[in-house]
């Protein structure tokens, strides 16, 4: 009996352990905002959309917009010469690259970015 209630435990811990691990594993989300005035916030890590952006909005204040969300990825927004980009990839630098490009203008430079752990 005392094996079997071993047993028992034993097996309680080891799926606990797997559903500790699922919860930990989920998506990390980040945003990047930008305003007038050349304001900007970033965000990283956060458990949803909602709250990077939230979090990237109330860094960069009242003008300000998103201008790119991400998950378990990077976020870069370019500016310059009155233009605008912005791009995500899962490549730190592939995303200020396209950034950069979907800005269009050769006087664009990264403004902002960020990038999740994940």
């Amino acid at each position: 009996m005392k094996k079997y209630l071993g047993f028992i435990a034993a097996t309680f811990l080891l799926v606990e352990g797997f559903g500790a691990g699922a919860a930990f594993a989920g998506d990390k989300y980040g945003a990047v905002a930008t305003g007038s005035n050349d304001a900007y916030g970033y965000a990283y890590n956060y458990n949803s959309q909602a709250e990077a952006e939230d979090a990237a909005m109330s860094q960069c204040g009242s003008n300000c917009s998103v201008k790119v969300w991400f998950a378990n990825a990077c976020g870069a927004v370019a500016k310059g010469g009155g233009s605008l980009g912005w791009a995500w990839n899962v490549d730190e630098t592939a995303a200020k690259a396209n950034a950069l490009s979907s800005c269009g203008n050769a006087s664009c430079e990264i403004a902002a970015w960020a990038c999740t752990d994940r």
